[in-house]
């Protein structure tokens, strides 16, 4: 398995990258080509790429001697070969092995948390323990599921009233009379056609995790979770192999007080819906999972806002890509001699919040920023927030008529400096004052050694009071 960190570039001949062939190259052009073409038709993460106009792949960037990884995340499978590229922010320049390892244990528990969190995906909120260092998120994703539903069959295998049709001598349920008038005039009126329910295993429920599990023992090769797959097959011996798809699960009634079989059908329609395709030239099987991490980052944040502090007192609203009325404003008019004047540059907010007191507006920037003494340890040329970010918050203010804007941005591994502050503009009038702060907030997870699911709860903790001194306060 090949690891990229975003804009990272390696050379062909890497023997973990293994392209120094110029046909291996174009076997995985087309790869990325198919994935590109059909990004916003798989999988879940489909809803991620709905503003991307590009024509060619932007997953790798392809050099005469080396291959730069864009800013996408998760991994791409087929044959007997696996790339993956894990968030820039756990990248460091030299990288010890156990430093590479545990970064790359960091971004998965990071993107399980973030996937956990937005509000354009249903995804599962249930995390077990695991040593996930030497895993790829396709594996962690099969590992959940894996665990989760082998755990749940041993103890209930989840059976189900189906109607059965069945032709027997001693009445159950009742009689279908159109088939039974049959059998009377042909000398079998002691066998009565019974329609009834039965308490049956082999339901569409089991269907789903059965086609599900058998999908992924083709899509892993990492025996811990063979085994565990081949074990939910062999406790659903008895029911039918029948192929599903995404759509089947909608088919499926849960019971509300039943989390635990909702989060399984959830999995099985994550991984049906569009993780594993096959090309159309040569039918190459390809097992994907890849979402742009400036768009996961957003929806992260604005899914965690919205779910803890909608229900403030002062809250009225909270809008993603919008004003306070959820629409996106015009910056400016553009004229052209003879046509009609249009709307240009269209404003959208990461995130609007509407409040009785004073509306707030949060912009997320994937992206680290350093203090001045940060950035001469790192060997970066600028500190503190770029001009441009600044320029668009101030567009923001003037044109959305909000006096405040935040900007969002991860945090610095291994500094405990929060970098807050503020920049103040006063308008040409005099009296209006545009103000504009950013902050690093604790959006990622970076301790290996404490339970992931306690892990994320104390997280939760810390980036709930952050936030509540900006949105709150």
């Amino acid at each position: 398995m090949a690891d990229f960190f975003e804009y990272q570039k390696r050379h062909y001949s890497d023997v973990e990258v293994g392209l120094h062939n110029q046909h291996d190259r174009d076997e995985f052009k087309e790869v990325l080509d198919f994935l590109w073409k059909e990004r916003k038709s798989y999988g879940i993460t489909s809803v991620f790429f709905e503003d991307e106009n590009a024509t060619e792949q932007q997953f790798f960037t392809f050099y005469d001697n080396k291959i730069k990884a864009g800013n996408y995340i998760g991994s791409i499978k087929y044959k007997d070969r696996q790339f993956q590229i894990l968030p820039k922010i756990f990248s460091k320049e030299r990288q010890s092995k156990i430093e590479e390892l545990n970064a790359k244990e960091n971004s998965n528990r990071t993107i399980l948390w973030w996937l956990s969190r937005c509000s354009k995906i249903d995804f599962p909120k249930s995390f077990s323990s695991w040593d996930i260092q030497n895993f790829d998120i396709l594996d962690v994703l099969v590992h959940l599921f894996a665990s989760l539903t082998r755990d749940d069959l041993v103890f209930n295998k989840h059976q189900t009233y189906v109607e059965k049709e069945e032709e027997i001598e001693t009445l159950r349920g009742r009689i279908d009379f159109n088939k039974y008038s049959v059998n009377f005039h042909t000398g079998k009126a002691h066998v009565l056609p019974c329609i009834y329910d039965s308490l049956e295993i082999n339901n569409l429920y089991n269907q789903i995790i059965k086609f599900t599990s058998k999908l992924l023992l083709h899509n892993t090769d990492n025996e811990l979770l063979r085994n565990k797959l081949f074990e939910i097959t062999w406790i659903l011996d008895e029911v039918d192999d029948v192929n599903v798809t995404s759509m089947d699960c909608e088919k499926v009634v849960v019971s509300p007080l039943n989390d635990k079989m909702q989060t399984i059908l959830n999995y099985c329609k994550m991984f049906l819906s569009g993780m594993s395709i096959k090309t159309d030239l040569n039918q190459l099987e390809i097992f994907a999972f890849l979402i742009p991490t400036e768009k996961l980052f957003e929806d992260f944040l604005f899914g965690f806002i919205r779910d803890e502090f909608s229900y403030e007192k002062d809250i009225i609203n909270i809008i993603s890509q919008g004003n306070k009325n959820g629409k996106q404003v015009a910056l400016a008019q553009s004229f052209k001699t003879g046509l009609n004047p249009k709307n240009s540059f269209g404003l959208k907010p990461d995130i609007y919040i509407h409040k009785q007191s004073e509306d707030l507006i949060l912009d997320c920037k994937y992206k680290v920023i350093y203090t001045k003494e940060e950035a001469e340890e790192y060997d970066r040329k600028e500190s503190g927030v770029g001009i441009g970010d600044v320029y668009q918050m101030l567009a923001y203010t003037v044109k959305l008529d909000v006096n405040t804007c935040h900007l969002i941005y991860p945090p610095l591994m291994d500094s405990k400096d929060s970098l807050n502050g503020y920049y103040e503009i006063d308008h040409h009038n005099g009296f209006d004052v545009s103000r504009v702060y950013y902050h690093r907030l604790p959006s990622v997870l970076s301790d290996n050694d404490v339970d992931l699911k306690e892990l994320i709860g104390y997280q939760v903790d810390l980036l709930r009071v952050e936030l509540k001194k900006i949105i709150c306060d």
